[in-house]
């Protein structure tokens, strides 16, 4: 569900150098005017290979404590929200994009989230492919047990 336009793209850290690369290909073509990198670990290494790629750092905010995708969410919420962002593209891993979008939407509900995958062409073929779709898997489950137990404890 990728976005024409936006006001921002967000793009997460992870396992390779095609998110950020992506990124600076959606940038270029006007997609958004402005850029978040989070993830502790990858968002100083995703905000260098986005300059190299030709994107102004003036463009690039960056969060660099998350350490999973709802930490991306809660720790970018108050930048996107100075920021005044309605619409972001999330930038991810194919396998990661239906958490990440949930989990955006989740924490972020008046923001209208897209979503685009970063195609990874170094992966070594269809093993590590389904043992990432396996661990994503886990991740969702996971996901959706604490989201019940914490809409659990609000009610009661």
């Amino acid at each position: 569900m990728p976005l024409k336009s936006a006001d921002a793209i967000i793009v997460l850290g992870g396992e390779s150098i095609a998110r950020p690369l992506e990124t600076a290909l959606l940038y270029k073509a006007g997609t958004a005017p402005r850029i978040f990198v989070s993830g502790l670990g990858d968002a100083a290494r995703n905000r260098q290979i986005l300059i190299g790629a030709g994107v102004p750092a003036t463009a690039i905010t960056m969060e660099s404590k998350a350490t999973s995708t709802y930490a991306n969410a809660l720790l970018l919420k108050p930048l996107l929200e100075a920021a005044k962002v309605r619409s972001a593209m999330i930038v991810t891993a194919s396998f990661h994009t239906r958490r990440a979008l949930a989990t955006f939407r989740h924490a972020m509900p008046n923001v209208n989230f897209g979503v685009t995958e970063a195609v990874n062409e170094g992966w070594p073929g269809r093993r590590e492919l389904n043992r990432f779709a396996a661990i994503e898997f886990l991740k969702t489950l996971e996901y959706r047990l604490l989201s019940a137990f914490l809409h659990s404890c609000r009610q009661g």
